[in-house]
């Protein structure tokens, strides 16, 4: 196998460009989405997949070799030692090269564990929200016919309370679902 062939099953698409453009712009099932690097715009139009990379401004597809070649305008060779360099692959060695493979995996695995472990439990209080809006709509339903205005203030407070944290939970960035996920853990 050639080097460039052995960087390319080391390292994947997302996390190179990751490393010189930043957090994507959106993430969606296609993959995550950038404003393209190579040219100034509006929309995000540059798609890092699993499958590849993707410039639907200009049409082009990249690999993560052609990738950092196309964005540090050098050479293939430069752009393999720029990747080794970055993500601290020495390609002489082939013990350290599979021990850092197995390095990098073992942290997929763990990124790919903590996304599911925050949507389950992003899941799981939406549910909870949801339920307790349909409960208080139900109260609410029952209350207006009657004339205590107390009874329909602390029903109209408590819907308002709900519908803000539904509004705080949807609005969350992941690092902050990770960090409201452990806290509460943390207090039970």
């Amino acid at each position: 196998m050639n080097k460039f062939q052995e960087i390319k099953n080391i390292l994947n698409n997302q996390e190179v460009v990751q490393k010189y453009l930043g957090l994507p712009e959106k993430h969606k099932s296609t993959g995550n989405w950038y404003k393209s690097p190579f040219r100034s715009e509006k929309t995000a139009s540059f798609c890092v997949s699993n499958k590849g990379i993707h410039d639907f401004g200009s049409s082009k597809h990249y690999d993560i070799i052609s990738f950092v070649q196309e964005y540090f305008n050098i050479t293939a060779k430069q752009a393999l030692e720029i990747l080794c360099r970055d993500f601290g692959i020495n390609m002489q060695n082939t013990y350290e090269t599979s021990k850092i493979t197995q390095m990098l995996k073992q942290k997929r695995e763990e990124e790919r564990e903590a996304r599911e472990t925050v949507f389950k439990w992003h899941n799981k209080e939406l549910q909870k929200i949801c339920n307790e809006i349909q409960i208080n709509r139900k109260c609410l339903n029952i209350f207006e016919k009657q004339s205590d205005f107390k009874v329909l203030h602390v029903l109209y407070d408590e819907q308002a309370k709900l519908e803000y944290y539904f509004e705080i939970l949807v609005n969350t960035n992941e690092q902050q679902k990770i960090a409201l996920y452990l806290e509460g853990k943390n207090d039970r």
